[in-house]
């Protein structure tokens, strides 16, 4: 939308929405392919936590800034240009006025709300409830079932332990612990308050010191809060299948780079018992399996991790690490903006191609093109002519400066042809001659030689004011006809 003189004119249609879904979309896309395009070598010159942060930082961008900037990228695109302030007395106005070369779906057509683009929004909205709400009412309801069978520990050994890693790990809220027999495996859940749920199980002291610091982590890192995020984005962008990927790689990522810091200066017996947990949490299935926005436990990330606790320990330079970060980040603004301004020309091209037709008479050797500006004419002159037969009505008045007259506001139908046949006295007299829809849209031709031959097609059913205005400030005198079939 855009303001003007005070007066708000709505723009952005269903089409524009369904446009910017697609291109951000589309540049989350290639932001996730030169992602996994670099994934290997950041694995090699990143630990798993730098690469964690990275992802992190995405997937805000992701989230708020990308659909911000490429909003505004494609309504300048499309829709509008500020010109320099200009002098009307002692005040200043700003200009601001829709850019006639740039065309879209909604301000150049009557298809902004077409039954497509409402079949297609209507889709969307029901993909974010199947695949977003839908599995968040099920978490929900699991989530209320395991706090409603679930017990606070009352286990002093147990308290002490999480006291304990809560001051080592810096974390200064504390992590409410509720056990229940049910549970095959730890996890947390909540965005800013914690609750890790605990499995009822004998497990050695050494054994519960490393699920508790690896759970803990989670909690350190708001982990549950960016796959919260993840799980929002999913959804939001539901038919996108590199979303998902993206999502399993960064709860793969975050349970690798826990698994990282839990391990740093551990022996190689506290590897191997941490190795043999993971290993008994993934046998058989679970009710919890399908859970991944809340446990990251899954089969397809076992394997990495293992491998990735094996490994050794190669030295990472933080300049290549920060170099691959700046790469990345970099390229998300770069990317947005490209592929925005390319949906744009895209649209424009379709619609002068399928849909807008330009019709252009010869005149005189000229060549009329049609022009579109969103300015409401003031104090137009209303001449009470009636159409006669067929459509005809004969004009013969006088042009005041800019001052536009009206020939006749009539009720036409799509595909509606309107024929101006307007001459001036003179060769010189300069004037225009359009029609005026009830958006205020209007679509005009201009003379240079003193007369116009022109034909419009009325693109939409609705009421429109034929009009005559002259385009210098001389006074002059135009006959002739207006004709509508």
């Amino acid at each position: 939308m855009t303001i003007f003189d005070g007066e708000l004119i709505i723009l952005w249609k269903l089409s524009d929405l369904v446009l910017l879904l697609l291109t951000a979309a589309m540049i989350q896309n290639l932001l996730f392919l030169l992602f996994f395009a670099v994934r290997k070598n950041m694995e090699r010159k990143m630990s798993k936590c730098g690469i964690r942060r990275l992802m992190k930082l995405v997937l805000w961008y992701a989230l708020v800034i990308l659909p911000i900037i490429a909003g505004i990228v494609m309504f300048k695109c499309t829709y509008y240009s500020i010109e320099p302030p200009m002098a009307v007395g002692e005040e200043y106005l700003n200009k601001v006025s829709p850019v006639i070369e740039k065309v879209s779906f909604s301000s150049w057509t009557g298809y902004g709300n077409h039954w497509v683009f409402k079949l297609l929004f209507a889709l969307w909205i029901a993909g974010i409830f199947v695949k977003g709400m839908v599995p968040c009412l099920r978490e929900y309801s699991l989530l209320k079932k395991l706090k409603r069978t679930g017990v606070e520990h009352r286990n002093t050994e147990l308290s002490g332990t999480i006291r304990r890693l809560e001051r080592e790990l810096g974390i200064k809220r504390p992590v409410k612990v509720l056990e229940n027999k049910l549970l095959p495996q730890p996890f947390v859940t909540g965005c800013f308050r914690y609750r890790l749920y605990f499995p009822e199980m004998l497990l050695g002291e050494q054994e519960r010191e490393l699920l508790l610091r690896h759970e803990l982590i989670h909690c350190r890192h708001r982990d549950s809060l960016y796959r919260r995020i993840l799980f929002l984005l999913c959804g939001l962008y539901w038919f996108n299948p590199f979303m998902q990927l993206f999502a399993h790689y960064f709860v793969e990522v975050s349970e690798m780079a826990c698994d990282e810091e839990v391990l740093q200066g551990c022996t190689s017996q506290d590897r191997k018992v941490y190795a043999g947990l993971l290993v008994s949490f993934n046998q058989g299935e679970t009710f919890l399996r399908h859970a991944v926005a809340l446990t990251g436990h899954t089969k397809s990330g076992l394997e990495r991790r293992l491998e990735n606790m094996l490994k050794k320990e190669n030295k990472r330079s933080k300049w290549s690490a920060m170099v691959m970060m700046a790469v990345v980040v970099s390229a998300c603004p770069v990317m947005t903006v490209s592929a925005s301004y390319g949906a744009s020309l895209l649209q424009e091209k379709a619609v002068k191609m399928l849909v807008v037709e330009v019709e252009e008479e010869m005149n005189g050797g000229n060549t009329l093109t049609e022009e579109v500006d969103f300015i409401k004419i003031e104090d137009m002159v209303d001449l009470g002519l009636n159409l006669g037969a067929r459509g005809t009505t004969p004009v013969d008045t006088t042009l005041n400066g800019t001052r536009a007259v009206s020939v006749t506001t009539v009720t036409l139908e799509k595909g509606s042809k309107v024929n101006f046949f307007i001459c001036g006295d003179n060769s010189t007299d300069a004037f225009r001659v359009g029609y005026e829809d009830s958006d205020h849209k209007n679509t005009t031709v201009s003379t240079t030689n003193g007369e116009i031959v022109h034909t419009f097609t009325i693109p939409k059913t609705g009421t429109y004011t034929l009009f005559i205005q002259g385009t210098t400030t001389k006074t002059i005198h135009v006959e002739g006809s207006v004709t509508t079939r």
